[in-house]
Order: structure tokens, then sequence, then C-alpha cells
């Protein structure tokens, strides 16, 4: 899943990340296109980036206990997406998105039809992240790209 070696001290929060998603709910498989950004930031590389220090699992992630923002991790594979809870407290999130798929896929995520945030496109066993706000009210994590919205790459989320 990851292209993290032994040392890095990522390693156990991704085995800790990957182990609450293998038991998650089918969320929402991500999917891009070339559309302008929306102010979300992300990098693609061969291993997702999370934020360092001391965290605390939440049942959506890992929330921070230094003042980080938490992180979310949304594992998408050909035509779904898996993210450990659909429920989150509001605030500012870095979301890595994981492709475990065979195509090429983002993750957009949209409130009240408007897109807050938005991935790169990720090739199949890449990963990439990005900080995006959620304010309390329902969202939609959705993959963009082609008709892999239509074929179930979407997810509800609640934020309070």
């Amino acid at each position: 899943m990851s292209h993290l070696s032994a040392h890095s001290p990522c390693t156990g929060r991704l085995a800790r990340g990957a182990a609450a998603v293998a038991v998650s709910v089918a969320f929402l498989t991500a999917c891009g296109d070339d559309s302008t950004d929306t102010g979300a930031a992300g990098t693609s590389s061969g291993a997702s980036t999370e934020p360092t220090g001391p965290t605390t699992e939440t049942a959506a992630g890992s929330g921070s206990s230094s003042g980080e923002s938490p992180s979310v991790t949304a594992t998408e594979s050909d035509f779904s997406i898996s993210l450990a809870g659909d429920t989150l407290p509001a605030g500012t999130y870095q979301i890595t998105v994981v492709n475990q798929g065979d195509a090429t896929h983002d993750l957009v995520v949209e409130r009240d039809g408007e897109d807050v945030g938005e991935s790169e496109d990720i090739g199949p066993g890449e990963s990439t992240t990005f900080t995006v706000t959620l304010e309390s009210g329902d969202y939609v994590f959705y993959c963009s790209i082609g008709n892999h919205r239509s074929m179930g790459m979407e997810t509800d989320v609640s934020v309070s």
C-alpha cells in the first residue's frame, strides 16, 4: 500500500490507518479531472504525506494532540471509497487519498453542490494529501474523473 521505508515515522500510523479503513464503511472512490484548483493544496507521490508529531486516533483518522490538523485517510479502489467513519467534527483536516485501484482517481469534497476541496489526480498505487476546512453540515466525497461518481465513487459525510 505504501512506498514508505521501515524507518519512516509514518509507517505505524499508516498501518493503523489501513487497518481502520479495512473495517470501515465503503465510502467514496475519488476520481479527478483537470478542473481548476478550488484552493486545496495537494502533493502527488508514491507515499502519503501526514503530519508529524504525536497524534491520537479518532473514528475518522488521527487527531493531533499538538495543535496540528487531524488527518483522515480515504482509500479508493475501483469503484469505491472507504473512510474509517462517515461523521466528523467540524475543523480543518489533512485528507490523505490512497489509490488502491487500477485506474486514476481523485477526491473532491462537495457541500451544497459546491466543491470546497480537491485532491490531485493520482494513478494506481499512488497517494496524495490535501487540506480542507469542514464546517458543520452535510458533504459528499466523490471522484470527479469520467463517470466514476455515477459508478458508485461517492459517499456522504456528516460534519457537526
